[in-house]
């Protein structure tokens, strides 16, 4: 008797074990492979085709899907983790995906921008602050349409190659630099005497009498080296066993 109840009763604590460990497995969000997921129905059936129209075109150019996402809750996860997890099936390896959750609390609204992949590196630290930039202040006016487009649109700009802002003055820096040796190397090709270092071959033999002499050192060399910056890709993280990058926040 005493062995049966010991065998019921660690099975039921087995059971309770795989309820708790099921629960929030299931409760993951999930978005069945769709392009625009509106939960939240922000968008209306317009609006949502266009958007999952241009997120196609866009993303098929850049080999990625651009995802958003909107909800009203977050079921107990955090943005990030809630975010990432959209990404974990139906999706291209390659993915960036906008959550928006609007849970009719102004300020406390929840946004997050969530990369997978190539995309991690793609859109790095900087142009994820940027991307955030340019969507925030459709969001903080309500307007989930615009913000979602501007997304779409923007996060496709940022992963194509271009210019940093540094690139035209360094450019400059480098031509001006080339243009200097240039000059310098026709420039002496003009002289027809060379510059002493010393002062004994300007002065007449026999006009001074030199009673002392001595070396003084006036200038010093300081060489400074650079301590190199990796700004690759963005930060990373993982849920669910998979890497991510991104950045949120609230408004």
């Amino acid at each position: 008797m005493k062995t049966t109840k010991r065998v019921c009763s660690l099975l039921f604590v087995i059971a309770l074990m795989l309820t708790v460990v099921i629960i929030p497995a299931s409760a993951a969000p999930t978005s069945d492979g769709r392009i625009i997921v509106d939960n939240a129905d922000m968008f209306t059936d317009a609006q949502e085709a266009e958007l999952e129209s241009l997120a196609k075109e866009l993303g098929e150019k850049q080999n990625c899907d651009i995802i958003v996402y909107t909800t009203t809750s977050l079921d107990g996860y955090s943005a990030q983790t809630y975010a990432d997890y959209c990404h974990i099936s139906g999706y291209n390896d390659n993915s960036v995906l906008l959550l928006i959750c609007d849970n009719g609390e102004p300020g406390n609204r929840d946004y997050h921008i969530s990369t997978h992949g190539d995309c991690i590196n793609k859109l790095n630290d900087s142009e994820l602050e940027d991307l955030k930039d340019d969507i925030l202040p459709y969001l903080k006016s309500g307007d989930y349409y615009g913000a979602s487009k501007e997304f779409i649109n923007k996060s496709v700009e940022y992963m194509n190659p271009h210019l940093k802002w540094y690139m035209l003055p360094l450019a400059i820096l480098i031509g001006f630099a080339i243009a200097m040796l240039i000059m310098s190397a026709i420039r002496k090709k003009l002289k027809t005497v060379e510059m002493q270092h010393g002062a004994r071959e300007y002065v007449r033999a026999g006009s001074m009498n030199v009673t002392a002499a001595r070396d003084t050192f006036l200038f010093t060399t300081v060489t400074k080296t650079a301590k190199p910056k990796n700004n690759s890709g963005s930060s990373t993280h993982s849920t669910g066993g998979s890497s991510f990058g991104g950045s949120g926040g609230k408004f």
